[in-house]
């Protein structure tokens, strides 16, 4: 752990020395600020414990520490995402029974491959980092229950993965992911878990927990509806959410899109985005056909991976119409698959050339390239967020927050 520390903060400590930049950011303090009188007001009413009551606290305390000092939230933003790493590692050990596996994954995972840093960057990302943390943990406190008291109920890994679970819904009700993760990995490791039931008592509860988050949501806290056109039908739709999916999967490995970072990109960056569409199609074809063969001939743990990747990846998929544009920061927990999927085709290659000295060691050369891309688009996506925070209009936001966190916080009496 300690050493998964240091690695992520020798690869991005760079980052604690900038400044607010994302207008989110500010309306963070500002609502830190008016929560600070009375922060167990909210509470009051009963919508609040749906509506990510944990993220608020977690907002407010980093507040009270470090008020207007970025340093401090960028620090909080690099530990949490070395001991996501950290349980990376525990779990890919734990399925696979392969440290050095299990350590190369973590090291990618940590260097941000496949999600290129952006969860990093900006306070409001706490919450990506934070939803991420709980969901490891459960996962790994739920298989550990599984393996090592045969997912038992009255198991001390069965309760405090449920306390921990009941956390996540106080983060964000979109819990449902980590619901089917569980069922895959029952489904998957079926044979291995000697037959026992899919949905077992253990599974059961933590569904029974998971609606009633979603219905708490769906009851009392108002949602954004989707942006679909008057002339997209459910069909449409459908399919336009399941490109999504390959799209996602395409710019964790292939991470170009329109953007300012690609205007002042060098020239070959600019022959291989002329150059997308095929690419992409490319890349798609190697997705589908790595998937196909990684179920009929992978093993159980890399099944459940390339599982976990899609699965992740959905809830963001939702078709916007009008809006070519994804967000890096939804990959940052379906990274985890990508990156253990690499790991192991890596360590899988360096197997079969074991007896050809240092040619063993070319296999590598495919991870080291992905962290390079990985640390040299997290740089430039740093190097555009500072010239973003000296413009006059973020300036002029940031002194507005100053002026408006220097009134005395209105203490809260109702949670409307």
């Amino acid at each position: 752990m300690l050493g998964l520390i240091l690695v992520v903060f020798l690869a991005f400590g760079r980052l604690t020395t900038g400044d607010f930049w994302h207008q989110l950011d500010f309306q963070i303090l500002v609502e830190a600020h008016g929560l600070a009188a009375n922060p167990w007001a909210m509470f009051k009413h009963i919508g609040a414990w749906f509506n990510q009551p944990l993220l608020q606290l977690a907002f407010l305390f980093e507040y009270r520490a470090f008020g207007l000092d970025y340093g401090g939230y960028i620090t909080i933003n690099l530990l949490l995402h070395a001991l996501n790493a950290f349980i990376v590692y525990m779990l890919v050990n734990l399925l696979f029974y392969r440290e050095r596996l299990a350590l190369l994954a973590a090291i990618l995972f940590a260097l941000c491959v496949g999600s290129y840093g952006r969860n990093l960057q900006t306070v409001h990302n706490l919450e990506s980092l934070l939803l991420t943390f709980l969901h490891l943990l459960v996962l790994y406190l739920f298989i550990r229950n599984d393996y090592r008291r045969e997912g038992r109920i009255f198991s001390s890994y069965f309760w405090v993965g449920l306390v921990i679970y009941s956390l996540t819904g106080l983060t964000k009700a979109s819990t449902l992911s980590l619901l089917v993760c569980l069922v895959a990995y029952k489904a998957f490791f079926y044979e291995k878990r000697e037959r026992r039931p899919i949905f077992s008592n253990d599974l059961l509860i933590f569904l029974a927990l998971g609606l009633l988050f979603q219905y708490g949501q769906a009851r009392w806290v108002s949602a954004v509806p989707a942006v679909v056109s008057q002339n997209d039908g459910p069909l449409h739709y459908t399919v336009m959410s399941a490109l999504n999916v390959f799209r996602y999967l395409n710019l964790m490995v292939f991470p170009l899109q329109e953007s300012t970072l690609l205007k002042e990109a060098g020239p070959l960056v600019q022959v291989l985005y002329d150059l997308r569409i095929a690419i992409r199609s490319l890349l798609s074809l190697s997705v589908i056909s790595y998937s196909f063969f990684g179920f009929v001939f992978g093993s159980r743990p890399l099944r459940f991976f390339i599982a976990w990747t899609y699965l992740t990846i959905i809830p963001f998929s939702s078709y916007n119409s009008g809006e070519n544009w994804l967000d890096l920061s939804h990959l940052y927990l379906a990274s985890l698959g990508f990156c253990v999927i690499l790991s192991s085709a890596s360590m899988a290659c360096m197997r079969l050339l074991g007896t050809r000295r240092w040619r063993r060691l070319l296999p590598m050369t495919v991870p080291l390239l992905f962290v390079v891309t990985a640390l040299t688009l997290t740089y430039r996506l740093d190097h555009r967020n500072r010239a973003t925070a000296a413009t006059p209009r973020v300036q002029a936001l940031k002194q507005e927050t100053v002026e408006r966190i220097q009134e005395p916080p209105i203490r809260l009496e109702t949670a409307d």
